[in-house]
């Protein structure tokens, strides 16, 4: 019997990425420096992120459903996402796009690899990267959250910059 959640999540993961992947595909090579207001990230800055954020969530997500926790308690996004920024900022868009799209892929096979007869791998807990406590579940769903979030920021800082 297919599980409903794992149906769910699956379909919010692609249609996620889907989104994320028509807006990056109408950044125009001048655009990658464009800034988003909020944050001072620029499109390439956000791509960074995204890219480095997916495969970090792959790896929680894997800890977490194997009933070992997600993040340290301790984590801090900010500090991470400033390592990578600095570790990632050579690295060409194309490269970022296709280890994007690799981190996607390695996360619908995660999910994938979870039982369909089996909740139980969905309801484990432990820390998720935004430092609240959570589900498997609600890891996935951060996930989804997360790239669109991000998303809306590149498709605000490209629409910022045309109206320039």
């Amino acid at each position: 019997m297919p599980n409903d959640r794992k149906t769910a999540l699956r379909t919010q993961l692609i249609d996620a990425q889907q989104e994320l992947r028509e807006v990056l595909d109408r950044v125009e090579p001048t655009a990658w420096n464009n800034v988003h207001a909020n944050e001072g990230w620029t499109v390439r800055d956000l791509l960074t992120h995204l890219t480095t954020a997916e495969t970090g969530f792959v790896g929680a997500i894997r800890r977490m459903a194997a009933g070992q926790g997600g993040v340290p308690a301790d984590f801090d996004a900010n500090r991470w996402n400033a390592g990578q920024l600095r570790r990632r900022g050579e690295v060409s868009v194309d490269e970022l796009r296709s280890e994007l799209e690799k981190s996607h892929q390695d996360m619908l096979a995660l999910l994938d690899s979870l039982g369909d007869d089996d909740d139980a791998a969905f309801d484990n807990r432990g820390y998720l990267s935004s430092g609240a406590e959570g589900s498997t579940e609600d890891n996935f769903l951060l996930v989804v959250s997360h790239k669109r979030e991000h998303t809306a920021d590149i498709r605000s800082a490209l629409t910022t910059a045309a109206r320039g």
